[in-house]
């Protein structure tokens, strides 16, 4: 198999480029490496662009968060409001505009947290030469491994996705109810609505609940059992290394050990 590091330094034309030179005083002959420099300034871009790109998300993602309450707030005042004069497709149509602005507003989030992983794969693959592993380990505690705060709002704008095509059925069936003539009457019935909304909520819920940090291929190390090793060093053996969901059963704090995502 192609070692996935060389590929990288191969796509990003960081290679190594080493040489030999003898020191003038001692004639100690020592390797250098030409991109060594190269690299460490591609390290510091990397999590100066990952910050950068976790603003925008959250900056985005409000921008898209006001754009539906701008929306929900016409379309309130419309049914608050509503006379004779005023044509039951305007709120038909803010429904409908309240939609496509929360979906649009799902797939700016899912297209946001791309670019932040993006920059997250350079920085995993290029920090070990100078920082060690260490956006690659995470500490869990007691408390265990939390949730996924962009992974929560990422299904949180979808919810509200599908709230918004609620709202715009709810907005078509009061400009003309014989859009929904082949449905069974006991649809209509606020009881089976109220535990229709009930169902969906606890839904919801448990959607974002289940939305926990994923560390696909991680490894865990525990504080308290021996740390498996190389034979003759103090390396780790990652082939030896207990599942994250092993020692997440056990209650106690660990350290996860993740590879680059490839």
């Amino acid at each position: 198999m192609r070692d996935p590091i060389w590929a990288y330094w191969q796509t990003t034309g960081l290679t190594p480029e080493k040489f030999y030179v003898a020191n003038e005083k001692t004639g100690d002959v020592g390797e250098i490496d030409q991109r060594t420099d190269a690299r460490k300034a591609a390290l510091s871009r990397a999590h100066e662009i990952r910050k950068f790109e976790i603003e925008l998300y959250w900056k985005r993602a409000a921008h898209f968060w006001l754009l539906q309450a701008a929306v929900f707030t016409a379309i309130g005042l419309t049914w608050r409001f509503a006379t004779s004069e005023l044509s039951p497709l305007i709120p038909v149509a803010l429904a409908a505009l309240g939609s496509v602005t929360a979906f649009a507003g799902y797939l700016s989030a899912k297209g946001s947290k791309f670019w932040q992983e993006n920059w997250e794969h350079h920085i995993d693959m290029l920090e070990d030469e100078f920082e060690g592993r260490l956006h690659k380990t995470a500490y869990v505690g007691d408390d265990g491994i939390a949730w996924s705060v962009s992974g929560v709002n990422d299904r949180l704008a979808f919810c509200f996705f599908l709230f918004w095509l609620a709202i715009l059925a709810s907005a078509i069936f009061a400009a003309d109810a014989s859009w929904f003539d082949c449905l069974p009457t006991f649809m209509f019935a606020n009881g089976f609505q109220t535990i229709l909304i009930l169902v969906a909520t606890i839904a919801a819920c448990g959607a974002l609940y289940s939305r926990k940090t994923k560390f696909k291929g991680g490894k865990g190390v525990s504080f308290t059992d021996k740390v498996p090793a190389y034979e003759g060093s103090d390396w780790i053996d990652p082939s030896q290394l207990p599942e994250v969901k092993d020692l997440a059963k056990l209650k106690k704090p660990f350290l996860i050990r993740r590879e680059p995502k490839i």
